[in-house]
């Protein structure tokens, strides 16, 4: 069952007849799967980045269209669009984006406190639960200036997981991190995917990183090139990703 389909997703800068105008996408289609975890790899300005953003309804496509469960989000007004998106996804981001005068706890709540069926008493069984998950619990009360990146890294996804959406969509999320937080997230997030068949879709530089997710897209010039299934270990897996980014021109820090 798909639980997002896009079709002919096509993304143009500076208007579709200006002389100026650039490509960022030209005509994606792919589906996603409910209870995947995916990867969007690709060269640097391949159009990673805007096709999350236009899967996630935070950019608009200049053609094409988006069904995430059955409905049709290129239709949405702005409000409709950001209604969906608390209610059905959950975002999380290269910088973290926790408010410093706020604790990790608070953050991770104020997602809850734009709804209306807020359960003061179930909102305090899921933070507890997501933090002892993600073992960041003896840090609740503290600051994000006051922990590790990866602990603010874990905090965020707490505050994606909070609502319970059905896609969690994330940006590089180990892109700040070093190797050991990176990887110490990454098999949190795999534990999510695999315990609560939560459907994950993820943008990434990072090889090793993607080797945790069962598929990985591959896109270059704003076009779909190829993707690949994991059927084997993890590092067998690791080094298909990596002969893929070779071919398609990956980054340094990507080969």
């Amino acid at each position: 069952m798909y639980i997002l389909q896009a079709e002919n997703i096509t993304k143009v800068y500076g208007g579709k007849f200006e002389i100026n105008s650039n490509n960022a996408l030209n005509g994606i289609t792919l589906n996603i799967e409910e209870g995947e975890f995916t990867a969007i790899m690709g060269p640097s300005g391949s159009g990673k980045t805007t096709l999350l953003n236009i899967l996630s309804g935070i950019d608009e496509p200049t053609l094409g269209k988006i069904k995430i469960m059955g409905r049709d989000i290129t239709n949405f007004t702005r409000d409709d669009m950001a209604i969906f998106r608390r209610d059905n996804l959950g975002i999380i981001s290269q910088d973290f984006d926790l408010l410093d005068d706020l604790t990790l706890e608070e953050n991770a709540i104020l997602p809850l406190f734009m709804r209306d069926d807020v359960d003061e008493e179930g909102m305090s069984d899921k933070v507890k639960e997501l933090f002892q998950f993600f073992n960041i619990w003896e840090q609740k009360d503290k600051y994000p200036y006051n922990v590790s990146g990866g602990q603010q890294q874990r905090a965020a996804a707490c505050r994606a997981l909070i609502t319970n959406p059905k896609i969690i969509m994330a940006d590089e999320p180990t892109g700040n991190l070093d190797s050991k937080a990176s990887t110490k997230f990454m098999k949190y997030m795999q534990m999510i995917n695999e315990n609560k068949n939560s459907t994950i879709i993820m943008v990434t530089h990072d090889s090793y990183a993607a080797s945790f997710c069962k598929r990985v897209l591959f896109i270059k010039d704003g076009k779909m090139y190829t993707e690949i299934y994991r059927k084997e270990g993890k590092k067998d897996f690791f080094n298909r990703i990596l002969d893929c980014l070779a071919i398609i021109g990956g980054e340094a820090d990507e080969i």
